[in-house]
């Protein structure tokens, strides 16, 4: 072979190997694209979720202390009414 169909083959590799390594950058920028949004949507998703589950606990918490307001409601009541039969009790000549 002679010099130019040397330099010729030569120049053809290096142009193939210089379009592959775009060709691989340009994949390699793709997955990594592909794999920031993946983990961007896996974020928001995250975030939904745990707002959830603080609307859940937040309601949680207010059910418990609706409920502990009327156990406590009660709990007076019941004692009113067992001082006044207490009290009575005392009144009354035995």
């Amino acid at each position: 072979m002679n010099k130019f169909t040397h330099i010729l083959i030569l120049g053809a590799a290096s142009l193939a190997l210089a379009a592959c390594s775009q060709t691989t950058k340009d994949e390699t920028n793709a997955a990594a694209n592909s794999a920031a949004d993946d983990a961007a949507n896996n974020v928001e998703k995250a975030g939904d979720a745990v707002e959830k589950a603080a609307d859940h606990t937040g309601k949680a918490i207010d059910k418990a202390g609706d409920k502990a307001d009327a156990a406590a409601a009660e709990a007076r009541q019941n004692t009113g009414k067992a001082l006044e039969n207490a009290g009575k009790d005392m009144q009354e000549p035995k």
